[in-house]
């Protein structure tokens, strides 16, 4: 069958039946649909090795996204924060200053070398070139622990986030405001320890929550305002434990909760957790969305095997991405991105990406590239700002570029790279994941496929030990007050020991910050008894893996697709059934 491309004008022949692999990595079967042929002929790449499941895993094992440490600028002496440890193996920039003209990437240019496969050239370039301490886009204010953001202001320990403003603790979110302890949080403000929530206002302990205000513990609802402990609510006010009350007697009741406390916050979280099985979940969460397969969308059309997608038309197998269309195997961001292939960390008007890491800002026609903002028609680069027609950094004129490219393409797919594991990458392959700088949990593919010290060193990657902090615990976590209004600012002065210090995740103990408890305060919440790390690996796992069942709807029988087991959702609706009952 021939099809007509609209956007490049091409034509080209689709395939019509399936192919099952077997997975180069894992060994197991997987199957390249129709519609995979279609985009790999489109974008004229071979089919890939790999399974989904361990493209999603090599890709997550590229990026630290919450990991900080204390150490020197290599350019300036400058004291910062970075992703990078202080033994890194090579030199680290404070963001500014990578940005600046104080030193120039193409001074690294290599020439190609036709007889060394050529990923084992851009691994030697890669092994020199200095990184940025934190990524970031725009311009920062008052936000030095900020990581992975745009335009972030007055923001703390906050990551994934595009134009966050006074947000402490927050995990990928787009225009929030006066945010804490919150994950997956959009266009919302005054909200703390909430999961999948979109345009909410004041909203505590909730998860997948939209249009919401002044309430506390809600899941799945729409719409509602002064509600407490609700599940499946829509168009609800006054109502606790989804029952209807006066404006007077929901006070009153809601005052008895004492949600205030330490204690019957956690006394109530457990029954609340209780309470929300007994009603059904959607097998797919999703909110105008048509066509998708996975979870959590929102505004999106044709979107197969992929989860956290917002204002997306066409993708496959992507995970936490906006505003994007036609693309595949795509990893966080987007911001206007098109035909973006095998790519993490990409967004903000950028096309036709291949193989990318960390490119940004106008970054178009990119193969093999890392950290290449607003950089065009480049393969194998490292760290080039704003460059054009270069390869392993070094510049080309526009036909001398395009010549070496095809004969780079070739020599990949008769040359391949091999690791020490006896795994092959040719060309149409992503990078292999020792190419990554990061020890495994340090990335987030400790999160969604967790390993234990001994597995992931048995697998060939790299672990790191969580640092302990330094400082000796001046209060234990049961000697602190039950309420934030018997908290005085001494606590500022304080070392709080992690109720979970034993943790290989916990750094033992924390401090409060001014900002953080001006902000305890005001939401009239008791202070954390865990650090950060304990806290942000609770909030995701209060999320399902990341990984589809098959399942049928309670209601009618028929058979869905979901990443809501039994345990998670004892009741299981199909789309149809889900509206019925609740809208």
């Amino acid at each position: 069958m021939t099809v007509f491309d609209v956007k490049t004008n091409l034509c080209y022949t689709s395939k019509v039946k399936s192919e099952i692999k077997i997975c180069q990595n894992c060994k197991q079967d997987f199957t390249i649909k129709p519609e995979d042929f279609n985009f790999y002929e489109k974008m004229k790449v071979p089919p890939p090795t790999w399974c989904p499941e361990c493209r999603r895993m090599r890709r997550f094992a590229q990026t630290n996204e919450t990991v900080l440490y204390k150490r020197k600028c290599d350019l300036t002496g400058k004291d910062i924060f970075s992703m990078y440890p202080t033994d890194a193996p090579f030199p680290v920039y404070e963001t500014d200053a990578w940005y600046s003209d104080q030193w120039d990437p193409y001074e690294y240019g290599m020439d190609f070398d036709e007889k060394k496969p050529f990923l084992e050239q851009f691994f030697e370039l890669q092994s020199k070139i200095p990184r940025m301490s934190l990524v970031r886009q725009g311009m920062a204010v008052n936000s030095p622990y900020a990581h992975r953001v745009t335009d972030p202001k007055n923001s703390y320990m906050t990551f994934r986030a595009s134009y966050p403003e006074d947000c402490l603790y927050v995990y990928n979110a787009k225009y929030t405001k006066n945010c804490s302890d919150s994950a997956w949080i959009f266009d919302s403000e005054l909200c703390y320890e909430c999961v999948n929530i979109e345009n909410c206002y004041n909203l505590k302990f909730s998860q997948e929550s939209k249009d919401c205000r002044d309430s506390s513990f809600l899941y799945a609802c729409r719409n509602c305002s002064n509600c407490a402990l609700c599940v499946n609510l829509v168009n609800g006010e006054y109502c606790i434990w989804n029952k209807k009350y006066t404006k007077e007697e929901y006070f009153k009741k809601l005052k008895e909760l004492k949600l205030n406390t330490f204690s019957d916050i956690k006394k109530v979280e457990e029954e609340f957790e209780e309470f929300r099985k007994k009603f059904p979940v959607k097998a797919v969460t999703e909110v105008k969305s048509d066509k998708v397969s996975g979870n959590w969308f929102s505004n999106c059309k044709n979107v197969i095997q992929s989860f956290d997608c917002v204002g997306v038309k066409d993708g496959r197998y992507l995970f936490m991405v906006y505003d994007a269309e036609d693309c595949m195997d795509y990893y966080e961001w987007g911001n206007k991105a098109e035909q973006i292939y095998e790519s993490v960390n990409c967004g903000i008007n950028i096309a036709r990406l291949y193989f990318c890491n960390q490119c940004w800002m106008g970054a178009t026609d990119l193969y093999y590239c890392n950290t290449c903002h607003g950089a065009r028609n480049c393969f194998g680069c490292f760290g080039l700002k704003k460059g054009e027609y270069s390869i392993l950094n070094k510049r080309y004129s526009k036909i001398e570029y395009e010549v070496l490219k095809e004969k780079i393409i070739k020599q990949m797919k008769e040359m391949p790279f091999t690791d020490k594991r006896g795994f092959k990458y040719f060309f149409g392959e992503n990078f292999p994941e020792m190419f990554s700088d990061f020890a495994y949990n340090e990335t987030i593919a400790y999160y969604h496929f967790p390993l234990s010290r001994e597995d992931a060193l048995s697998r060939g990657y790299l672990w790191k030990d969580k640092e302990k902090k330094d400082y000796k615990p001046t209060i234990e976590p049961k000697n602190l007050p039950e309420t934030i209004a018997e908290v005085s600012d001494s606590i500022l002065n304080e070392v709080l020991e992690c109720e979970m210090k034993d943790s290989p995740d916990s750094t033992g103990a924390f401090r409060i910050t001014r900002n953080e408890l001006n902000f305890y305060r005001k939401m009239d919440l008791p202070l954390p008894r865990a650090c950060f790390n304990i806290r942000h690996l609770r909030r995701i796992k209060k999320r399902p893996m990341l990984k589809l069942i098959k399942r049928q709807c309670e209601k009618c029988g028929i058979d869905v697709e979901t990443v809501y087991d039994e345990d998670y959702a004892p009741r299981l609706y199909c789309k149809k059934c889900y509206q019925q009952e609740v809208y």
